[in-house]
């Protein structure tokens, strides 16, 4: 539906002469990924609206997905597939998000273990991307920079006293990342740079 939708607009961008032929491709492949990009974390804002936890998901979210863009992880061959489960996760991590308000050593005991996981693997170089040995490099020191860094901002933030539910949403964002970077390992999503 998305990619019709995009597909049609961009024939007729062509059409109307305000784009060239060579460059239908790459407006295709943006239009459909800012399209997609804004239906799923549009709901997720509407779902966080509805149950009241915006300002915690703005927090999921600029940790996951600063995050998420230098360290891959696992990726649906489909957007509806993709849409699906990323709300249904976000769904289940609100639920999950309560539990580890009331277990903070658990939570940093995951936490931990994510920030390592994520130093120890870096990035997942996903068919989709094709990195090459040096922007492959490049990413996996920018994650492990990141979730690093991530990690000293929720420290921080936690010996500051900052309300609990708002650590615990950027701690799932972490280890949310954590989570599919292992999944995308496990069930070998990946390229093997030569």
């Amino acid at each position: 539906m998305v990619s019709r939708i995009v597909l049609e607009l961009v024939r007729r961008l062509e059409e109307e002469q305000l784009i060239s032929r060579e460059a239908c491709d790459h407006y295709e492949y943006a239009l459909i990924t800012l399209a997609e990009r804004v239906i799923t974390i549009g709901t997720i804002v509407l779902i966080a609206l509805i149950f009241r936890r915006i300002v915690p998901t703005i927090c999921f979210l600029v940790f996951f997905l600063s995050l998420r863009k230098r360290t891959g992880g696992y990726h649906a061959d489909e957007f509806w597939k993709c849409y699906l489960g990323t709300v249904f996760t976000y769904v289940v991590l609100m639920e999950i998000a309560v539990l580890l308000l009331k277990n903070p050593i658990f939570l940093y005991g995951v936490l931990f273990f994510s920030i390592v996981l994520i130093a120890v693997i870096g990035t997942v170089n996903h068919p989709n991307m094709g990195m090459d040995t040096d922007e492959l490099n490049e990413s996996k020191k920018a994650a492990r920079l990141l979730g690093f860094l991530e990690g000293m901002i929720i420290l921080s933030l936690t010996v500051l006293g900052l309300d609990g539910i708002y650590v615990v949403y950027m701690s799932i964002g972490v280890i949310l990342c954590a989570i599919l970077l292992c999944l995308a390992k496990i069930i070998k999503q990946e390229v093997k740079v030569k």
